[in-house]
């Protein structure tokens, strides 16, 4: 009878250690994590591949497409939404907006032959009854 319970004591504890021993699947899934994770260090290292000709097409359809879409979009949605004439009026200013900020943006991408690393730009206002134009600074030195 000790022999048999014995028995049944090993079979039921290498039972449980096969159960809850690792598969090979954990191991390969650590080992794609790491590489992955290499590839995006190795990648984040290596200098930015750009394609100038593709990022100054990004502007000019920025400058031309992206314009005429967000102004029809915004003061048609504008006189819908609204009393015609105020509506209208009112997507044409934030229309107004959108068209300045993606005319700059897509400048500075054509200017910048597609090198520019962000898109940030600043307005400097004139002084009121100066006469003097706002001024645009595209790049930041």
């Amino acid at each position: 009878m000790k022999k048999i319970s014995l028995i049944g004591l090993i079979l039921v504890t290498a039972f449980f250690n096969a159960a809850m021993a690792r598969s090979g699947q954990y191991d390969e899934d650590a080992r794609a994590q790491e590489k992955t994770q290499k590839q995006l260090a190795q990648e984040a290292r290596a200098p930015e591949k750009r394609a100038p000709l593709k990022t100054i097409g990004s502007g000019i359809k920025e400058i031309t497409y992206d314009n005429v879409r967000d102004v029809t979009k915004d003061t048609t949605q504008g006189a819908v939404s609204k009393t015609p004439v105020i509506g209208t009026l009112d997507g044409t200013q934030q229309a107004g907006e959108k068209v300045v900020d993606n005319t700059i943006r897509g400048v500075k991408k054509v200017a910048s032959f597609g090198l520019a690393k962000d898109d940030s730009y600043t307005i400097e206002e004139a002084e009121k009854g100066s006469g003097d134009a706002a001024k645009i600074k595209l790049f930041q030195f």
